[in-house]
């Protein structure tokens, strides 16, 4: 059960205490015992460290701590006692299997003693190899889950952003009013507890709803209904640092490795645990979702800052946007997809916002390109994100074991998704642009949302797909 009257309360200050020295990702044999395993990721070994230029590319254009000439030698050393391990493994059932077949041709008394010996012997020997395998297992693996994807070739380094689309101008004021001086729409108390009232209100929750029926009539989008908790095990699998999110305190944990966070149903985790071990076939793809929801994430709170507003609060509706497809090439195409709906929206609302792709060191781990959508926010005379798509190519699917099958073989799915709408930051921005927010044209409000009998409809021929 959670307790989630201790949800704030404890796990802020887990921000800064939270430390993990087992992951939930992945456990090794002898810590099985007291925490079992929910997922085994596919670590693709070769794959990673193949092009190892790329690779240290990547660690140095993220700024990342991490020395690729100490994981590659703690590589060998788990490969070296592997092989020894299968080699002793393989003895063992060869002599199990040669004693199988004495015992059948009638072998002398002392053949089959002598080959019993020899496989309690090698039986030992096994057991006592998996024992010291287990602290070189431990080591290189949680070392290896920390490597970061390989940057998109178009993602930009250096600390420099990338302009991909600009729309209007903002205008050089001297001063502007803060969106916090509107005491009949807003009631901020601090980035955890703040009141939308009348029209800002009513917009919060239509622009979150305009934009997904959006999604699903003009970009072939299905809408979802996401869980508020994600386990460790996921947020891991994501490489998302643990402190961006809420930790929860539960009453009764099986699991102590495997804790639960508040992220709020419109994160881009929330979707992993539906598709963690899911196989499809290749004619469903693209599988395109999108979904309604709260945002808790709190990774940009000190980003807009230091003064509290809703610039910098940890909670907002939001709408997030997920498509799993077959390649590289057509993650590329559904990024620039959802980017061409999320504009047309943006546009709509007459202030002016750009898109730009994300230097590589403010990415995570898992990202290889990310796209920004920012507003110019006047008092802080600075653009502010209000949405962002990502690139995670196969990474995360190859943790969490999502795939589809192409005859005799599984391929892992590719990637794109993320929060295109952070309703409270919008209403800030269009707030200090003197917008009135029961005029503004947000599209997908008029489109009708269809009947029972329509979605039944639509179901049962999506079976003949």
């Amino acid at each position: 059960m959670f307790s989630l009257r201790n949800v704030l309360k404890k796990g802020l200050s887990a921000r800064n205490t939270c430390s993990r020295n087992i992951s939930a990702l992945y456990i090794t044999g002898d810590k099985a015992n007291e925490n079992y395993v929910t997922l085994q990721p596919y670590l693709d070994f070769k794959g990673t460290f193949s092009d190892r230029q790329s690779l240290e590319q990547s660690i140095a254009s993220r700024g990342l701590d991490i020395a690729l000439e100490n994981v590659l030698s703690k590589y060998q050393k788990y490969e070296t006692h592997h092989a020894q391990l299968a080699k002793v493994a393989e003895e063992r059932e060869a002599v199990t299997k040669r004693l199988k077949e004495l015992t059948k041709a009638g072998g002398t008394a002392e053949q089959l003693d002598e080959l019993k010996e020899s496989g309690k012997s090698l039986r030992n020997d096994l057991k006592a190899l998996k024992q010291a395998l287990y602290p070189i297992e431990d080591d290189f693996i949680h070392d290896y889950l920390h490597l970061p994807n390989r940057l998109h070739e178009q993602c930009p380094t250096g600390g420099q952003e990338k302009l991909l689309y600009r729309h209007g101008l903002p205008k050089l004021e001297c001063e502007s009013t803060t969106h916090l001086a509107r005491h009949d729409l807003i009631h901020f108390v601090d980035n955890n507890r703040y009141y939308m009232m009348d029209q800002a209100a009513h917009f919060d929750v239509n622009a979150m709803q305009s934009l997904a029926r959006y999604f699903v009539a003009q970009g072939d989008f299905i809408q979802t209904a996401n869980p508020d908790f994600v386990r460790c095990v996921l947020l891991e699998a994501n490489a998302t640092p643990l402190a961006d999110y809420h930790l929860v305190q539960e009453e009764h944990l099986q699991n102590k490795i495997n804790t639960a966070y508040l992220t709020g149903g419109a994160a881009f985790e929330s979707y992993l645990g539906a598709m963690t071990r899911l196989c499809v076939y290749p004619s469903v793809l693209p599988l395109r979702y999108v979904c309604c929801g709260r945002s808790y994430n709190r990774s940009d709170t000190e980003l807009y800052g230091p003064t509290p507003s809703l610039y910098t609060a940890t909670q907002t509706n939001a709408v997030q946007s997920f498509v799993a497809t077959l390649s590289a090439n057509e993650a590329d195409c559904q990024l620039e997809h959802i980017l061409n709906l999320a504009t047309d929206f943006y546009k709509a609302l007459g202030i002016p916002f750009r898109v730009v792709y994300a230097s590589a060191e403010t990415l995570t781990p898992a990202e290889s390109l990310r796209a920004v959508i920012e507003v110019y926010a006047p008092s802080l005379q600075r653009y502010v994100c209000v949405g962002r798509i990502s690139n995670y190519g196969d990474f995360v699917s190859k943790r969490i074991l999502f795939s589809t099958r192409r005859e005799k073989h599984y391929d892992f799915l590719h990637l794109v998704g993320g929060p295109v709408l952070y309703t409270s930051r919008l209403i800030a921005a269009l707030l200090e642009h003197g917008v009135r927010l029961e005029d503004c044209k947000l599209l997908g409000s008029s489109i009708q949302k269809p009947t029972q009998q329509q979605q039944d409809l639509q179901e049962f021929k999506d079976l003949f797909k």
